[in-house]
């Protein structure tokens, strides 16, 4: 950048967005002597390859001197969610901080994945076998990495995922009241809920679908998860798209006890509203945005990251070795896990891991499904019909992409 011409620069600054992130020290004047009557304009020798070591991966270049200046609060290695595990994980429960979690960012940006991930983790260290059940209020096959004790899929269970969850809230204190407060051999318990923000919807619920009284049962559901369930070895684990209260239904207390993981994008929404979520000096802050900012366009994968008990930091969001991490868990509910006649057989349906009976059928069928050959037979073993998205991400778990037939 050094070598354009004072009055290039401006153009530059512009059209690469490189103010605040760059130094530009003035050049030490140079005067080349000139031929006679031909005038001598000021243009300097461009190295393009030197310029686009700015403007390209320039934008590495400069996190990693960020990173060198601010450790705490830019990380380039993916150790920090192990970190953020460990913490959640202290068998030591004065130790204990991000107890629950709150992942916000677009579609297709990796929640899901980095949800089962964190579960995964978390309860690899659980002194009994972990428990974990959810809500997922879409219809369509959704990509987890962990394995559920009980899952509720659809927006029409949302009312039996809360009365159960509640249930399984009960359950755990029962336990903890027998071993007391150190929660000696009590399971880790995981409620995830997806599409936070879609279902309380402000407040009222999802027309058509979701109604406004099940919404506030959601909000005070979730409140009552975030304050009341951390000392029983109790995560929440929530997702959606905005992280903001009024979308989510968090009360501004409650968002205190979250450790909030905003990836790409969604992070400006909390760098807006520091008063909410972070509480470190203005020059940090600035320090997060310009590191958010680099990382967009340089296209990055990142994630803002703001734990219960320590300084929010800009993180890159590592590779996952899927297959790796998902549980392995030979854990079927027992009478205290999973109860009442009624649910026994959706329980037991529950346990059956239907990708892994369709990536068997698909083995023998010995060539990539069709379109219409898959979807008959996931209806066939399980009772469910899917819709073309579906398909498609059954089709690309199963480890054939391009889906159209």
């Amino acid at each position: 950048m050094n070598r354009l011409p004072m009055q290039e620069r401006p153009r530059w600054i512009a059209e690469y967005q490189l103010q605040g992130l760059v130094t530009l020290p003035e050049p030490p004047a140079q005067q080349s002597p000139s031929p006679t009557g031909i005038p001598n304009p000021d243009i300097a020798d461009i190295d393009e390859e030197s310029v686009q070591s700015v403007i390209n991966p320039g934008a590495m270049k400069i996190l990693q001197a960020l990173a060198a200046n601010y450790p705490e609060y830019i990380r380039i290695d993916g150790a920090w969610i192990d970190e953020l595990c460990d913490a959640a994980s202290n068998q030591n429960m004065t130790l204990r901080s991000n107890h629950h979690f709150y992942l916000s960012g677009g579609t297709q940006s990796g929640k899901s994945t980095l949800a089962g991930v964190i579960i995964n983790k978390i309860a690899a260290k659980s002194q009994t076998p972990a428990i974990v059940i959810g809500s997922d209020p879409k219809d369509d096959v959704t990509r987890w990495l962990c394995k559920f004790s009980r899952k509720f899929d659809g927006m029409k269970e949302l009312k039996n995922w809360i009365t159960f969850a509640t249930d399984q809230i009960d359950k755990q204190k029962a336990r903890v009241s027998i071993v007391g407060g150190e929660c000696q051999g009590v399971p880790e318990l995981f409620l995830a809920q997806d599409e936070v923000d879609s279902v309380y919807g402000g407040g009222k619920g999802l027309p058509g679908m979701v109604d406004a009284d099940t919404a506030k049962d959601l909000q005070g559901f979730w409140n009552y998860i975030i304050k009341f369930t951390a000392g029983l070895k109790g995560h929440g684990v929530f997702m959606g798209q905005s992280p903001l209260s009024g979308e989510t239904g968090f009360s501004r207390p409650s968002l205190k006890n979250v450790c909030f993981i905003a990836m790409g994008q969604t992070s400006s929404y909390i760098l807006d509203h520091p008063q909410d979520f972070v509480n470190v000096k203005k020059e940090i802050l600035e320090v997060l945005r310009q590191a958010c900012e680099m990382l967009d366009k340089a296209g990055v994968r990142y994630a803002l990251v703001i734990p219960t008990r320590s300084n929010p930091f800009v993180a890159l969001i590592p590779e996952f070795d899927i297959k790796g991490l998902e549980q392995k868990q030979d854990f079927k509910p027992n009478a205290d896990t999973v109860n009442s006649s009624k649910n026994n057989q959706q329980s037991s349906q529950q346990q059956i891991d239907w990708y892994e009976e369709i990536r068997k059928w698909a083995t023998e069928l010995g060539r990539r499904p069709h379109f219409q050959e898959i979807k008959q037979k996931w209806q066939e073993l399980t009772g469910q019909e899917l819709n073309e998205k579906g398909v498609t991400l059954l089709l690309e778990n199963l480890g054939f992409p391009d889906s159209v037939n």
